[in-house]
């Protein structure tokens, strides 16, 4: 029995090991696996039904990768001070569509051009490809850096706080004035490659009290880390070998998401994107944005790209990506998509509109309320599944959208999860929704039988809980106007014309 206890002792923490060394199980859930199985049999090229025209069509910032390639190139950016503007040329881009008097705009742009100045004066002149690393060094080392660098970044999170999504979308990419399309898909580029091997961590930046400024400290938090996972490059590829062409319209700059594609290894999957289309001047980006000369820009393979002969005339956020898909990709295949992939109210209209539209994917941020468009379709998604007891065939049969909400994983080197519940950056409990009113609506829902129409229509309109007319009693929607559930139909061809 002697000889037996250190053995035991010793079992015993070998399964002590194991079980704290145990890894969560990662990829699709079954759900999302039969899904995309189904919809690849029902909708490819093997299907009776099959006309070659089949495509489907993903946003990029965290549905296609997970987290933000914009968010993380401007890091990269500023640790770089890869800008191709002086002090006064910066100052101007900054203040494009800005009110100069309201919200303290006038203050941030004084300190940052101020602290922009010092910088230009010691390190610069700057250009696109960013200082050396031993002048980065140097740089980074000097309490002026990130006086700049501090308030830059979290100037970003105040014009998102303060101004509409056709001002703000657009805004960012006046960080790229000066720049050419092949300078800023290097940026790009280089920040997707570089991210995709570090792990999920949060930063923050703080900006020096010893610095005499007119806004005072200022402290920003920002997530580090991007990357597109196995599965979607799966997925993606799956669609690709059956027939099924794969867009991505994505609000991030159209060089940006063109580096993006070929960074993560996409390019061999993915057939065109459309991205934001900013405005050029003598053969570089100028501050504004182009609604004229945006087009939809295909992939010819190997690092190369071609812009197509369809203008978007829109900038592809909400309402905008309905718009953009309608003008260069419903004329080229004669259809709507069949499939979309979303996480955000930026992806709503979209996903919800085309009458064509037979499955979607959400990808479950876990915060997303009840006020936004993702926090509609996570409850959606969860109500068709549970209660209405969908598949993708009993869904398709009804006349409705699939909806199905997929976890991940936003910690390491992000995952995602074999379940609809995900895991948030630095927290260890999987969560299904954001809060309470997600559940409140969900039991809403349940308790009145509401078809997948009845739902998107009664709430995706910004209702306030004091309204004459709220059925739910809380805060709900989120748009001005909605076209409505399935408002959008594919065009009709001279054959189906009726005979006069």
């Amino acid at each position: 029995m002697k000889r037996l206890i250190p053995l035991l002792i010793a079992f015993a923490m070998i399964l002590s090991l194991s079980a704290c060394g145990k890894k969560e199980a990662v990829g699709f859930s079954d759900q999302t696996r039969k899904a995309v199985a189904d919809f690849t049999a029902m909708y490819g090229k093997d299907s009776a039904d099959y006309k070659g025209n089949a495509y489907v069509v993903s946003d990029f910032d965290n549905t296609t990768a997970v987290f933000d390639i914009t968010y993380q190139t401007i890091v990269c950016q500023l640790e770089r001070m890869a800008f191709a503007m002086d002090a006064h040329e910066l100052e101007m881009a900054l203040a494009v569509g800005l009110d100069l008097n309201a919200d303290q705009n006038a203050d941030w742009i004084a300190d940052i051009t101020t602290a922009y100045s010092h910088l230009w004066n010691t390190y610069g002149p700057f250009t696109a490809a960013g200082v050396d690393e031993e002048t980065q060094k140097a740089m980074q080392s000097d309490p002026w850096w990130m006086e700049f660098a501090a308030k830059m970044r979290a100037f970003l999170y105040h014009v998102e706080d303060t101004t509409p999504e056709e001002i703000n979308y657009a805004w960012i990419l006046y960080w790229f004035t000066g720049m050419t399309p092949n300078e800023v898909y290097d940026l790009f580029y280089r920040s997707c490659s570089e991210k995709e091997t570090v792990e999920s961590e949060w930063i923050t930046w703080t900006s020096p009290k010893e610095i005499e400024s007119l806004l005072g400290v200022i402290e920003c938090a920002f997530q580090n880390g991007v990357s597109v996972t196995q599965d979607v490059k799966d997925m993606f590829t799956t669609f690709h070998d059956n027939g099924i062409d794969v867009w991505i319209c994505s609000a991030s700059h159209l060089d940006g998401v063109r580096a993006a594609v070929d960074a993560f290894g996409l390019s061999d999957c993915v057939t065109g994107v459309i991205g934001m289309t900013q405005a050029m001047e003598n053969g570089v980006y100028a501050p504004s944005y182009d609604y004229e000369n945006g087009y939809a820009w295909d992939n010819l393979g190997g690092g190369n790209w071609q812009a197509s002969e369809y203008p978007i005339h829109a900038l592809p956020g909400m309402e905008g990506k309905v718009t953009a898909v309608e003008n260069a990709l419903v004329p080229r295949y004669g259809c709507g998509p069949l499939a979309g992939f979303m996480d955000s109210s930026g992806d709503f209209n979209f996903c919800t509109e085309f009458d064509s539209m037979r499955f979607v994917i959400c990808y479950n941020r876990a915060n997303r309320k009840i006020t936004e468009g993702a926090g509609l379709i996570a409850v959606l998604a969860v109500y068709q599944q549970e209660t209405l007891g969908y598949d993708l065939a009993k869904a398709n049969a009804a006349g409705d959208t699939y909806y199905v909400l997929q976890g991940r994983n936003e910690n390491g080197l992000r995952t995602m999860r074999p379940s609809n519940e995900t895991i948030r950056l630095d927290e260890k409990k999987a969560q299904l929704f954001a809060n309470k009113d997600n559940e409140a609506l969900l039991q809403y829902a349940i308790d009145h039988s509401m078809t997948t129409a009845d739902f998107l229509n009664t709430f995706a309109k910004a209702t306030s809980s004091d309204a004459a007319v709220n059925p739910l009693g809380l805060d709900f929607g989120h748009l001005d106007n909605y076209r409505g559930y399935h408002s959008v139909a594919d065009p009709v061809s001279a054959e189906q014309q009726p005979a006069a």
